[in-house]
């Protein structure tokens, strides 16, 4: 669409754009001029703006890399512990049908709040052992079935 330009919806509506809009509204404007000359052959019409719907849905893991949980995972005081459960999973996963996504749900299983502030406390970030959360996968799974 031009940015001076006028789109016929109808008797009663014509489409511009938000800018023409706000032209128009200025007295002696060459959009105020245009406006004016198409309200005479349609008295009744009204300016309406095309909205642009934006795109609500979140990636809470855009960024959410192995080497970013790695660095997440090495701030801890029992880092080494974690990256070595993590290479673990890390191995466990190349059996999976999708291997990141079972690295990534143990993340988050793992650190449930890793969008927030770290808590440093010393029972803030107990390793999760790989049976125990492959036990929670299958029982998700069963659990899908059922449904």
């Amino acid at each position: 669409m031009k940015k001076n330009a006028i789109i016929y919806i109808d008797d009663t509506h014509a489409q511009v754009t938000k800018a023409f809009e706000k032209q128009a509204r200025i007295f002696g404007t060459p959009e105020y001029r245009e406006w004016r000359a198409y309200r005479q052959d349609f008295p009744s019409a009204q300016m309406v703006t095309k909205t642009i719907k934006k795109n609500t849905s979140r990636r809470p893991t855009k960024n959410l890399t192995y080497a970013n949980m790695e660095q997440y995972m090495s701030v801890f005081q029992n880092a080494d512990k974690l990256l070595a459960q993590f290479e673990v999973v890390k191995t466990c996963s190349l059996e999976q049908p999708s291997p990141y996504k079972f690295v990534r749900d143990w993340f988050e299983t793992q650190f449930p709040k890793y969008r927030e502030q770290p808590d440093f406390s010393p029972d803030a970030s107990k390793v999760v052992g790989l049976v125990a959360f492959q036990k929670k996968q299958e029982e998700k799974k069963e659990q899908e079935i059922a449904c």
